[in-house]
């Protein structure tokens, strides 16, 4: 009777140390990881996709701006450095009319007195002329006529002609130079490709 209670109270033994060791065994094994869904993989995707979205994003704006900036400033030297160019002809040409201008003043100054001159003695000659040849004059008085004007408005003409080479040179007007030619504006550069965002994936 009492081999047989031994014999119970071991297999109980028995199978509590065997049931705690199986637990204890249970308790320290890895836990199975469960595989990633598809949905998971491509939201984590989509995430990677959008922050590097956002960064290609801030950059294209970035560019946007400095090439605005930059093509304002080309055009503000373009405009500058032509209209320096215009001012800079229209400023030369007008000196050099001045100049003639002045010069023609003082040439045409000179010529007044010589011309009032040629045409005293050729009023003068004229009168004389008609005078002579005036009411009924002989054959004889009209030839004498014609020959004291002949005479009278040569002389005239040699003197004026005299004066006038003793003048000098008259100035000669200049001609407007050809007008620069304007060069052509720069152009605009091209915009950076925007990025494109990714797409979301759906559960």
């Amino acid at each position: 009777m009492k081999s047989k209670q031994f014999i119970t109270a071991a297999l109980l033994t028995t199978g509590l140390f065997i049931g705690s060791t199986t637990a204890a065994i249970a308790d320290t094994a890895p836990t199975p990881v469960a595989s990633p869904s598809a949905y998971q993989t491509q939201l984590a995707a989509y995430k990677v996709a959008l922050a590097q979205y956002k960064i290609a994003l801030t950059q294209y704006r970035v560019a946007l701006v400095t090439s605005d900036i930059n093509y304002r400033a080309v055009m503000s030297k373009y405009w500058s450095d032509w209209n320096t160019t215009a001012k800079n002809y229209e400023a030369a040409w007008q000196a050099t009319l001045t100049t003639f201008q002045t010069a023609n003043l003082a040439y045409q100054a000179k010529l007044t007195p010589i011309q009032a001159t040629h045409k005293s003695a050729m009023d003068s000659a004229d009168i004389a002329f008609l005078s002579a040849t005036s009411g009924t004059p002989t054959n004889d008085a009209l030839n004498a006529a014609l020959t004291s004007y002949w005479n009278a408005t040569k002389v005239a003409n040699t003197n004026f002609k005299t004066s006038v080479v003793a003048v000098g040179v008259a100035p000669i007007r200049p001609v407007k130079p050809v007008a620069p030619v304007k060069p052509v504006a720069p152009t605009k550069p091209v915009a950076p490709t925007k990025p494109m965002a990714p797409v979301k994936p759906s559960k």
